[in-house]
C-alpha cells in the first residue's frame, strides 16, 4: 500500500514540476511579446537591423514579425517585390517603430507601427 502511495505522489510531483515549467515558459514568452526596446518610449522601438520577408512581414534577431492591419501581396503575386523593397526601406531608415501587440497562429508578434 505505501508503495502505491509513494507512486501516486511521484505522478503528481512530476505533473506539478510540468505545470510550473509550462507556466514559467509562457510567461517569459509573454514578457518577451511585451517587453520595451531599449530607449523606447510607449514599448515603440526601431527594428533597423531587421530584415524584409515581405511586405508585411519582417526578422529580426531571429523572431518573425508581421505589421498589424498591413495586407501586401504574398510572394509570387504582382506587387509583392515592390511591396518587400517598400518594407526593407523603411526598415533601414530607422523613421519607423513598431509596438508588439500579440501573437499569431504562426508565432510571429504582430506588431503596430508609428512613424517617428
Amino acid at each position: 500500500m505505501q508503495m502505491a502511495n509513494y507512486k501516486s505522489l511521484s505522478v503528481m510531483k512530476n505533473n506539478v514540476v510540468l505545470f510550473l515549467v509550462v507556466v514559467l515558459a509562457g510567461f517569459i514568452g509573454l514578457t518577451d511579446i511585451y517587453a520595451k526596446g531599449k530607449g523606447s518610449s510607449g514599448g515603440y522601438k526601431s527594428y533597423k537591423e531587421g530584415k524584409a520577408i515581405d511586405g508585411d512581414t519582417f526578422r529580426y534577431k531571429g523572431q518573425r514579425y508581421r505589421i498589424q492591419q498591413y495586407n501586401a501581396p504574398e510572394l509570387g503575386q504582382p506587387g509583392a517585390k515592390k511591396a518587400t523593397r517598400d518594407l526593407q526601406r523603411k526598415l533601414d531608415s530607422g523613421k519607423y517603430k513598431w509596438s508588439p501587440v500579440a501573437k499569431d497562429v504562426y508565432g510571429r508578434t504582430i506588431v503596430k507601427e508609428k512613424e517617428k
